[in-house]
């Protein structure tokens, strides 16, 4: 399976066609929002930084996707950044413990049970929120 997939990736390679990785994801934007495209994607590109401040995962995700991650949570938890019964759901945004632990292994960050702090969990679920939508939650319209 493996072989078949990289011997596919190699022949539309050879042959010019796009690659996903390579797609310019800015493009379809102009102007200011192609600016604030190119920007975020900058920011994405870079490593998320140890033990962070909430300043500074507010400023990589945006604060708008920050204010959307604590309402969230609010409608969840009741903004319980404690929140790790023995149950499946865990952490202030209420994770599944399964779908934490994707968001847990792009960052690096701590487990709710080791202590991560608010702006570690909301970086977590950004990183969720970026692959499946806010959807992924039953409050991801809050």
């Amino acid at each position: 399976m493996k072989g078949t997939i990289g011997l596919l990736a190699a022949g539309a390679l050879a042959f010019g066609l796009p690659a996903t990785a390579q797609a310019k994801p800015c493009e379809q934007h102009a102007g200011r929002e192609k600016a604030a495209c190119v920007k975020q994607a900058k920011r994405n590109a870079q490593a998320w930084p140890p033990r962070p401040a909430e300043w500074e995962i507010k400023r990589r995700i945006g604060t708008a996707q920050w204010n959307k991650a604590v309402r969230v949570a609010y409608c969840e938890t009741g903004g319980n950044w404690n929140h790790y019964p023995h149950g499946r759901w865990i952490g202030g945004l209420g994770m599944f413990r399964s779908t934490y632990g994707i968001g847990q292994a792009v960052t690096g960050y701590r487990w709710v049970s080791e202590g991560a702090t608010r702006a570690e969990q909301i970086a977590i679920g950004h990183i969720v929120a970026t692959r499946f939508g806010w959807s992924a939650w039953g409050c991801g319209s809050a």
